[in-house]
């Protein structure tokens, strides 16, 4: 018994010494070129996959819009909708867009395109007086969509249009409708409201602009509406224009500018409109 315990205390003597947790130093990784990397953990990043031989490239992101040989450039420079300056007329809308073997933007000489006119630029726009015709309690200029608009011909139209614009003569009008009145002011005055009837109705209107209406100085008025349309969506557009009057109850519409509204410029007219008191219903409107 003694001697099994002196042969394992000799063997244990005998055995080489070691420490427990002793660090075991990492075998270095080789990155290419035969460099050590100073950090073994990190993973490499994958090159970006090129074509072989033979093989054709990725296609871009945004590929080039498809070129057309009958694509025609417009004198007019941008995009609808263009005001044909002293014309009365707008074109809201051309419907084959394309782009010319030379890479710029054009429309197809065969497209179709929609235009809009002014109510009461070819005069007949009718006054209605409330009160005595040299004192009146309010005066309206009504600019409805039956009022008479100059040109009236869409083939007169048709003409003014290529002749601005550039566009050719195997395009197509395919409508020329009035432009709707849904809101208006009349600047340096409190008087504006929704609707196609322009009322003076304060004491500076009444008394002050009437009277100048009737010795024939113009009437400055801002109008703002659609494309023969009440309801929301489309290009909304401020008019800004001079009536005039013609007879004794007539009036004709002289367009000065007109603008087509970003959505900003629309929510700052309907701030002014939800501000007027009583409240009107410029939810309908804007």
């Amino acid at each position: 018994m003694l001697s099994t315990r002196v042969a394992l205390a000799v063997l244990i003597l005998a055995a080489p010494a070691c420490t427990k947790d002793e660090p075991q130093t990492p075998k270095e990784a080789v990155v290419p070129g035969g460099a050590p990397d100073k950090h073994p953990s990190a993973v490499p990043a994958t090159p970006a996959a090129t074509p072989g031989p033979g093989e054709a490239p990725s296609a871009p992101a945004n590929p080039a819009a498809p070129v057309s040989a009958t694509c025609a450039n417009l004198k007019t420079p941008g995009e609808p909708p263009f005001y044909l300056p002293g014309r009365n007329v707008v074109v809201t809308r051309i419907m084959k867009a394309c782009t010319t073997p030379a890479g710029q933007s054009g429309f197809e000489k065969d497209t179709q395109y929609l235009a809009m006119g002014f109510p009461c630029t070819g005069g007949g726009g009718r006054i209605d007086i409330k009160g005595h015709y040299g004192n009146p309690k309010m005066v309206s200029f009504i600019l409805g969509t039956d009022c008479l608009m100059t040109p009236s011909a869409t083939d007169t139209v048709k003409k003014l249009v290529e002749e601005v614009t550039g566009l050719p003569a195997t395009s197509k009008l395919l409508a020329f409708t009035p432009f709707v009145v849904q809101y208006w002011e009349i600047p340096g005055m409190t008087d504006a409201d929704t609707g196609f009837s322009v009322d003076l109705r304060s004491a500076p209107a009444v008394e002050g602009a009437w009277n100048r209406v009737q010795k024939k100085e113009p009437l400055r008025v801002r109008l703002f509406g659609r494309e023969n349309t009440w309801a929301q969506g489309g290009s909304f557009y401020l008019v800004e224009a001079d009536l005039k009057l013609t007879g004794r109850s007539q009036f004709q519409v002289d367009v000065q500018t007109v603008k087509s509204l970003t959505k900003d410029d629309v929510a700052e007219v309907k701030g002014r409109c939800e501000a007027l008191k009583p409240a009107r219903n410029c939810g309908d409107v804007f």
